[in-house]
């Protein structure tokens, strides 16, 4: 399945999962929610491979979700383009079943890759991505593995006009540059190292 550069998808909305198809990503429930959508302009596409690919591509085809394709890897030389096509980026993790609290603090690297291209994140994740999408006004959240809930948000950022998505991938890229740029980590890394080397002359 080739990839259509917005200008040729017409009045569709794309809605895109970039990376690992794993136990961790949930990405059945991507699945599960584009068989659930009711606006007849979403399109779904996951990029990518892993563990869970084969059970996902199953359930598809049994769900019948027709609006959802599987592009798997791409070369990075393609992966801008993938990227500008897309209206807003997909972001999902499994539950904590565990009791571990590293899925409710963690926030993977692939929403830092969303929002560094200006992207609006539809996150379906019980932990802490999850609170900063909704806080920061860059997207829009649901529960863990919550397929409805991922449906109606898609359903819901679909209807939205092209401003207030455009505000949303705005927020995304101010929300980088702002908190987890590179010059912003060397910034938080100075200032700890400042803060250890006077706790160091205090205790002198």
């Amino acid at each position: 399945m080739s990839i259509l550069p917005s200008a040729q998808r017409g009045d569709e909305v794309t809605f895109t999962f970039a990376g690992n198809i794993g136990g961790n990503q949930a990405v059945q429930t991507i699945v599960r929610a584009s068989s659930l959508v009711k606006n007849p302009r979403v399109r779904v596409q996951i990029v990518g491979s892993g563990s869970r690919l084969e059970e996902c591509r199953a359930l598809a085809s049994e769900l019948g979700a027709s609006n959802l394709v599987f592009l798997g890897r791409l070369p990075f030389e393609k992966m801008p383009g993938l990227y500008a096509e897309s209206d807003a980026m997909l972001l999902t993790l499994a539950r904590n079943t565990n009791g571990s609290l590293v899925p409710v603090y963690t926030i993977p690297r692939k929403f830092q890759s969303y929002i560094a291209a200006g992207k609006p994140v539809i996150c379906s994740s019980d932990g802490s991505v999850a609170k900063i999408v909704e806080q920061e006004g860059c997207g829009i959240a649901c529960g863990a593995e919550d397929a409805e809930g991922l449906a109606t948000a898609m359903d819901r950022f679909a209807a939205m006009t092209e401003d207030s998505r455009r505000g949303m991938g705005d927020r995304s890229r101010v929300l980088y540059q702002e908190q987890f740029s590179r010059s912003k980590f060397f910034e938080r890394l100075e200032q700890i190292l400042q803060d250890m080397t006077q706790g160091e002359r205090d205790r002198l």
